[in-house]
C-alpha cells in the first residue's frame, strides 16, 4: 500500500512540473519581442535589436485572418559587450495589412504607413 501511494504521489508531481512548463510555454512567445512593427504596403517589417556575434532568426507564417511572427536571438558566448545593432525583416504577405500576433497570441502594435 506504501508503495502506491509513492507512484502516486510521483505522477502528481510529474503531472504539476509538465502543467508548470506547458503554462510557461504559452506565457511565453517562444523568442525574443519585437522592437517595432509596421506594415508597408502589403509587405510586414519587423524591427528587432541584437549584439555582436549573436545569431539571429525571425519567422512569419500566415494563419487565416492575421499573421504569426517569432524572433529568435541566440545570445554570442563570453563577455557582455554594450554595443546594440539594429536589424529589420521585411515578409511580402498575400492579402496585405492584417493583424499580427506572437506564437502565443500576444498582439504586436503593427500600424499600416
Amino acid at each position: 500500500m506504501r508503495i502506491l501511494q509513492y507512484v502516486v504521489g510521483g505522477l502528481l508531481v510529474v503531472g504539476l512540473v509538465v502543467t508548470s512548463i506547458g503554462w510557461y510555454l504559452s506565457a511565453h512567445p517562444g523568442g525574443e519581442r519585437f522592437e517595432s512593427c509596421h506594415w508597408e504596403g502589403s509587405r510586414v517589417v519587423l524591427g528587432y535589436t541584437y549584439g555582436p556575434g549573436d545569431t539571429v532568426s525571425t519567422m512569419v507564417r500566415p494563419d487565416g485572418d492575421h499573421v504569426v511572427a517569432q524572433l529568435r536571438v541566440d545570445r554570442a558566448k563570453g563577455a557582455q559587450r554594450a554595443i546594440a545593432l539594429t536589424g529589420e525583416a521585411r515578409y511580402p504577405i498575400s492579402g496585405g495589412p492584417m493583424s499580427v500576433q506572437y506564437p502565443n497570441g500576444a498582439e504586436l502594435n503593427c500600424p499600416a504607413r
